[in-house]
């Protein structure tokens, strides 16, 4: 007759209560198994760490001749599970342990980042019902005990945290399988979320275990993020300082680590900008800066058809919707960026026909539109899953060197083709870069024809295209009409002095981006929640424009002679003067993104086809007589009317939408 196999059953105490302790018993016998034994390893004197106490239990199981050791934490329960449903992974695996319930979600053992070499849970449910994974929570780990005796005990160089990750990684070099049963589900309390050490413990788990594993590229690879980490702890630490309920502290960690980093990024990369801006006006005429203005204004004119308004909706929608459905998202704006390629460049040639020069300056330059889609697929990626510093990082890399190249360029050759060819060679390279960086977390990213899905995307996006289109033509119309009217000189001058109201403008794109996707569950939660941070985000982005504004009119006539030189010297008055539309824009995006969540889009599309029919006509009349100066005015008016406007619209939503939820 076949032997039994003898199991181990080690729990590591500390500060266990005995109702606790009787209870992990009761469970245990449960299970129905008639050959095991219960260690109970108590830290609560000794202080040691969890690997100690658990390396203490194997080492007298091994005394006691076990075959298997179920190493577990205390803050489990074991309810519902049954002998042969804990050990049946057995027959797969080496080192195995079941889905596992914690804080509401389920988890399917976990995977080891092959760069960072972190330890993540796997959330997404396997399709069969063994499934290898890189490690098993500690919580509940069965090994057997040809794993032991091969590669021994649990590092003991961790205190708290990393150890199951540490084990299952060396089982794994060794040549032992690991992975879970995914048909049976067990709970863990996880009475350490509470503790406020746990950070600290977890920080110094992870530095150890990359200290330990880490080679050349992966410590390269952590050199190159060792900034977006640092900004992650800076920004942690201030929210465990601060008196934030527990429930809202993530939230609201959540939301400034990414405006933060969307904003640093977007901070970076708007001076990198400026920083080429000096050099164009430095080294080019007005008439060529005027055509580098209209050649980038006619690429991004038709960049909201190519979005489809998809990135929008994948910031505001897919949170609520199944994440699976981000793969259809990214094949639809592919097939659209084809299309819209052919449309710039043949709208090009008709608006600038006899002028072959600009042509071909256009086709080179529409390479963007390829390059939008995927760092814009990338960024909802990581919006969904709240990690837009990923973004903001990669983006803040390339911009980078794509502006030190074109600067050195401009200053050797001074010559507007070839700045157009090394953006085109650029591009084309951020096209792959974050083509591979979703395909690195997708591995099913492959072109598929979704008819029915694409069409409810399109039923619901369709309205984010509108209104990024007519938002385009809105900050576009008036530097088509210069060039009609007066010329490129005056289409440079005008850009120039606008290019310093745009730079500022990144605050109120970051805001959007990383604020929508909060709005849109405080609506979800509650009406009151919405308005109260509507409010306090009203007051603090209106502060700032204004501040903004009146210290670029008091101050620009001292500072901006320094840049803007020569021929450009009259583009400090448009400077001074356009500054004061970006309060105005501040508040509106706060009353746009609200506008947004409350499902009301299509009210937005409106306002913009007024505000382009007012803009094109005032601009008409207007520009003949005060050429850009004309445009400036326009500008600064058109945003305060914009602001009026929303405003309007929004008390009404909420005024609605509250007598609705009454009613």
């Amino acid at each position: 007759m076949k032997k039994l196999n003898k199991t181990a059953f080690i729990f590591v105490l500390y500060n266990t209560a005995s109702a606790e302790v009787k209870r992990l018993k009761i469970e245990v016998e449960r299970l129905g198994l008639t050959n095991y034994k219960i260690y109970f390893i108590d830290n609560t004197k000794s202080k040691k760490g969890y690997a100690q106490g658990a390396n203490e239990g194997i080492k007298k199981a091994v005394e006691d001749k076990c075959d298997l050791f179920i190493v577990a934490n205390p803050d489990i329960s074991l309810e519902g599970i049954y002998g042969n449903d804990l050990l049946s992974g057995g027959k797969k695996f080496d080192i195995w342990g079941l889905a596992m319930e914690q804080q509401g979600k389920i988890y399917f053992g976990g995977e080891i980042d092959p760069w960072l070499l972190t330890g993540g849970l796997i959330t997404e449910k396997p399709r069969t019902r063994f499934k290898k994974t890189g490690w098993i929570s500690g919580s509940l780990m069965i090994i057997k005990r040809k794993v032991i005796e091969k590669i021994g005990y649990f590092s003991e160089d961790f205190f708290m945290y990393y150890e199951d990750v540490d084990y299952c990684y060396r089982a794994g070099k060794a040549g032992f399988r690991i992975g879970i049963d995914s048909n049976f589900v067990y709970k863990h309390f996880e009475v350490s979320a509470n503790n406020p050490e746990k950070t600290k413990f977890l920080a110094k788990a992870k530095k150890i275990f990359f200290k330990k594993y880490a080679n050349i590229w992966q410590r390269a690879y952590g050199f190159a993020r060792f900034p977006k980490a640092v900004l992650e702890e800076i920004l942690r630490f201030s929210f465990d300082k601060l008196s934030i309920a527990q429930d809202d502290k993530k939230t609201q960690s959540s939301f400034f680590v990414n405006f933060a980093s969307l904003n640093i990024s977007s901070l970076i990369n708007k001076l990198l900008n400026f920083f080429l801006f000096i050099f164009l006006i430095r080294y080019l005429r007005p008439s060529e800066y005027g055509v580098y203005t209209l050649v980038w204004a006619q690429v991004s004119l038709f960049s909201p058809i190519v979005d489809l308004g998809t990135t929008t909706y994948g910031i505001i929608d897919l949170p609520t919707e199944k994440k699976q459905r981000f793969l259809s998202l990214f094949n639809l704006r592919l097939l659209i960026a084809i299309a819209v390629f052919f449309l710039t460049v043949f709208t090009g040639a008709l608006m600038f026909k006899g002028n072959s020069r600009v042509v071909i300056y256009i086709f080179l330059t529409s390479i963007v539109i390829f390059s939008n889609v995927f760092s814009g697929s990338y960024l909802i990626k990581n919006a969904v899953e709240g990690k837009l510093y990923n973004s903001s990082l990669v983006s803040s890399i390339f911009n980078t060197l794509l502006i030190l190249t074109l600067t050195f360029f401009i200053v050797v050759f001074k010559s507007l083709p070839f700045i157009f060819l090394i953006s085109f060679i650029f591009y084309s390279a951020y096209c792959f870069i974050n083509y591979f960086l979703i395909k690195k977390d997708l591995k099913e990213l492959t072109f598929r024809i979704d008819i029915k899905v694409w069409r409810n995307f399109l039923e619901t996006s369709y309205v984010y295209v509108l209104i990024g289109f007519l938002a385009g033509l809105y900050f576009k119309i008036d530097v088509f009409l210069l060039q009609i009217i007066k010329g490129e000189r005056e289409v440079g001058i005008y850009s120039a002095g606008y290019k310093f109201f745009e730079g500022m403008m990144f605050i109120a794109a970051s805001y959007n981006i990383s604020r929508a996707p909060m709005l849109a569950k405080l609506a979800k939660k509650g009406l009151h929640f919405l308005q109260r941070a509507v409010d306090r985000d009203i007051f603090f982005f209106g502060l700032s424009g204004f501040f903004i504004a009146f210290f670029f009119y008091f101050f620009s006539p001292f500072i901006l002679p320094i840049f803007l030189k020569g021929n450009y010297q009259e583009s400090i008055t448009v400077v001074r003067l356009v500054m004061f539309g970006l309060p105005f824009i501040f508040v509106s995006s706060v009353f746009l993104n609200s506008i947004y969540v409350l499902k009301k889009a299509k009210v937005i599309i409106y306002i913009f086809i007024f505000q382009v029919i007012i803009n094109f006509i005032l601009n008409l009349i207007f520009i003949p007589r005060y050429s850009y100066l004309a445009s400036t005015y326009i500008t600064l008016l058109s945003e305060i009317l914009n602001t009026v406007i929303f405003f309007i619209i929004y008390k009404f939503l909420v005024k609605k939408t509250d007598h609705e939820n009454i009613g």
